[in-house]
């Protein structure tokens, strides 16, 4: 697979390329794998009985054009589009773009809140046994490590694309391919870079290196660190059938250039491709890109849900056939609800 063609796909939103001398079967692997994790991740919506939508206008109370009790006005990709320019996005510091699909936009949107911007919550803090901290940072370290246990806010820690660029859905490969976040030891930005995992209930301390460092994002020393201290972190991307192999870092820098993945071979043999799964061709995350399938596919199957209760809502509801009936999607991001939009009424017993 040569520079020529990664360079005439780069961009592709619908391609994934893994670089590797075992052809076809590490691509295989890669897409198994992500075919395991999807399936046990489940739908990404939660429906829920408990949830209570946040209802500010109600919608208008009209007659039905006739008297059909099944007609309904239902529209959920509409309303989660209206939740994503005037809710979810802007909570990301970012604007929904008209320029840009409805797709794109959500991948925008999973992309920042779910990756590149930690929720602000209490994490446990593990360190490396290879962790080694300049003298000088010490007590910034402290300082992070006190914000950590104590659920602070790390954003002002974060690349400066979230905050000083105010772009937090630009795409990090390191993030999207290892899973690997960075931290700054200060606010106004350092030398020495933290590198860690950050999960909800966890952040992973792995190493601190200096921004300077050449070929400092594709360094295999970070996963080498993660592979010999927890193992379990990365076990998904480890695979069995796949020979091992190297590449320079040099090479490496040129394959994460063109959004390309690449296993990873550690000391001891141990074979891994990308445990987040990996990017497409676009840079985007392959896991954003499944869970935005999800989402519009889950959109379609619960309006045809709610279509096809139509009658039974009425009757629930006691509302006559001569009003219009008028059902809207509720979202708090993966946790959501139904409910009759002219009076306000949550719509209970859809919950898986």
């Amino acid at each position: 697979m040569g520079d020529e063609f990664l360079e005439k796909i780069k961009g592709f939103n619908r391609t994934l390329v893994v670089h590797s001398k075992n052809g076809p079967h590490a691509a295989a692997a890669a897409m198994g794998m992500m075919a395991a994790q999807s399936k046990e991740a489940g739908p990404y919506f939660r429906v829920s009985d408990f949830f209570i939508p946040n209802v500010a206008n109600l919608a208008i109370d009209e007659h039905n054009i006739d008297s059909e009790p099944i007609q309904i006005d239902a529209d959920f990709k509409r309303d989660w589009l209206t939740y994503l320019r005037f809710t979810a996005l802007p909570a990301c510091g970012l604007k929904y773009k008209d320029s840009c699909t409805p797709q794109k936009n959500t991948i925008r949107f999973l992309n920042a809140h779910f990756r590149r911007i930690p929720a602000t919550r209490a994490r446990n803090l593990q360190e490396s046994r290879a962790l080694l901290i300049p003298s000088e940072y010490w007590q910034d370290y402290e300082k992070l490590v006190t914000l950590i246990k104590t659920g602070g806010d790390l954003k002002p820690y974060l690349s400066r694309d979230v905050l000083k660029k105010k772009c937090p859905d630009k795409n990090d490969r390191l993030l999207n391919s290892w899973g690997i976040q960075h931290l700054h030891f200060r606010p106004e930005r350092t030398d020495q870079l933290l590198f860690c995992v950050i999960t909800e209930s966890d952040v992973f301390i792995i190493q601190a290196l200096s921004h300077r460092a050449e070929h400092l994002w594709v360094n295999v020393e970070l996963f080498q660190i993660l592979h010999d201290n927890w193992p379990a972190i990365i076990a998904r991307g480890k695979q069995i059938g796949l020979r091992p192999e190297e590449f320079s870092a040099a090479r490496r820098f040129s394959l994460r250039g063109y959004n390309a993945n690449f296993p990873v071979t550690v000391s001891d043999g141990t074979v891994y491709l990308p445990p987040t799964g990996g990017t497409v061709a676009s840079g985007d995350a392959l896991e954003d890109m499944i869970n935005c399938d999800k989402i519009f596919w889950e959109l379609h199957y619960w309006q045809s849900i709610i279509t096809r209760e139509s009658l039974a809502i009425r009757t629930a509801l006691n509302m006559s056939t001569s009003k219009k009936l008028v059902v809207r999607m509720a979202y708090d991001n993966r946790d959501c609800c139904f409910y009759e939009a002219t009076r306000a009424i949550r719509l209970g017993g859809f919950a898986s």
